[in-house]
């Protein structure tokens, strides 16, 4: 009996043992013999169950050198199983070092390519650079020697030829900047020396006693002194609003506003200077417009620069209008003065309204030396408007300018 229970421990231990080595089949040829091996087993533990001599399946006696023969071949299956594992363990040793041996000279391949391109690369950026950087020095010895010229694009990085397009822009706006300080001196020197050299004039001959014996004269001096004082006074205020301007520190007094009474009194101002050249001065008003919310002294010298320029350049015997329209839909009122002189070309409509600019208005005269429009564009603009011109050259210009309704 207990040798009959140790039989039957011994077959719970070896029913483990084949599902471990079950586990480490890797081939069919494998799997054949694990399967002869675990009929063979079976057909022992059958005979030893049934306390029966060793029997073969078709009832004959099995002898003790058979018997031995199977246990042999169970060993000699096992010996192959685990010999094929030993040598599929070999192989596999085998690819995984030829594996590494071949990972290991690709990653040196790839290390020593890489630091090759990134050589050729910085190579080339660092040229690159270089002559960027080359050019824009020659450029910036050039801006400081006063010449804004422009630089072509370089052929560089992206960021390089973002900044050569920014560099151009910058010297444009740097030559322009240097021509308007040209424009300004131009416009300071031509507003200031007039009234300056007659002031001096006027001066001397009141220190030399020249018109000691004439009165009437010397009225005439000390009238044209200080009209003259008023008009150099004038210029040099007209700069210092246009700096406020610039800043947006410019102060406005809002209040309700009378417009229609506005355009007749500065059209009462200038018509002596209509009258001088014959001019005939109109102002059409709508039946009636709403008072305004605005700042009535800036809108009246709006008003004289915009009438004041119209004068200027219309001839004898020339006609202007001004007139203001109503626009309930859009709650404005628009003002417009029409004169038949020489006209603006159409490609300087909206150069007229930039600080100190000239134009040629094709007939041998230069407009737009002053700073007039250039205030009145700002001013308007603060007031929530707009201000632009037409022209039917060179019949005549038109200037609009609107203001909102309260």
């Amino acid at each position: 009996m207990d040798y009959y229970q140790r039989i039957q421990g011994l077959n719970v231990l070896m029913g483990q043992d084949f599902m471990r080595l079950k586990f480490l089949i890797g081939s069919e040829e494998q799997l054949n013999l694990f399967s002869n091996i675990k009929v063979t087993y079976m057909n022992l533990m059958r005979c030893f169950e049934g306390n029966v001599s060793l029997v073969k399946s078709d009832g004959s006696i099995i002898s003790s050198k058979e018997y031995n023969f199977e246990v042999e071949q169970i060993i000699a299956n096992l010996k192959e199983i685990i010999n094929q594992n030993r040598q599929q363990i070999s192989e596999n040793t085998d690819l995984t070092n030829h594996l590494i041996r071949q990972i290991f000279i690709m990653t040196l391949i790839i290390t020593v390519l890489t630091v090759l391109l990134g050589g050729l690369i910085a190579f080339f950026n660092t040229r690159a650079i270089t002559k960027s950087i080359s050019s824009f020095k020659g450029k910036i010895e050039e801006i400081s020697k006063g010449h804004f010229k422009e630089l072509q694009t370089i052929d560089g990085p992206l960021e390089i030829r973002d900044l050569s397009i920014h560099f151009n822009d910058m010297s444009q706006k740097l030559g322009e900047l240097d021509n308007l300080k040209g424009d300004f001196i131009s416009h300071v020197s031509h507003e200031l020396k007039t009234p300056v050299t007659v002031i001096k004039e006027a001066s001397i001959m009141l220190s030399n006693d020249l018109y000691s014996d004439h009165p009437e004269k010397l009225y005439e001096l000390y009238a044209l002194i200080q009209e003259e004082c008023d008009r150099l006074l004038n210029s040099v205020l007209r700069l210092l609003d246009y700096s406020k301007m610039e800043v947006k520190a410019m102060d406005y007094q809002f209040t309700d506003l009378d417009l229609t009474l506005i355009i007749r009194k500065s059209i009462l101002k200038l018509a002596p200077l209509a009258q001088k050249k014959n001019i005939d001065l109109e102002f059409s008003p709508p039946p009636k417009i709403p008072n305004l919310s605005a700042d009535g002294d800036r809108i009246r010298e709006i008003l004289d620069n915009l009438i004041g320029n119209a004068l200027k350049f219309t001839p004898i015997n020339g006609k202007i209008l001004v007139k203001c329209l109503l626009e309930k839909k859009i709650k404005r009122v628009v003002v417009s003065i029409t004169d038949n002189g020489c006209g603006i070309k159409p490609e300087y409509l909206n150069a007229i309204f930039e600080k100190f600019k000239k134009i040629d208005n094709g007939i041998g005269t230069r407009m737009g030396t002053g700073l007039g429009l250039s205030i009145s564009k700002h001013i308007i603009k603060a007031h929530g408007g707009d201000i632009w011109a037409e022209s039917d050259y060179p019949n005549g210009t038109q200037l609009f300018f609107t203001l909102p309704l309260v």
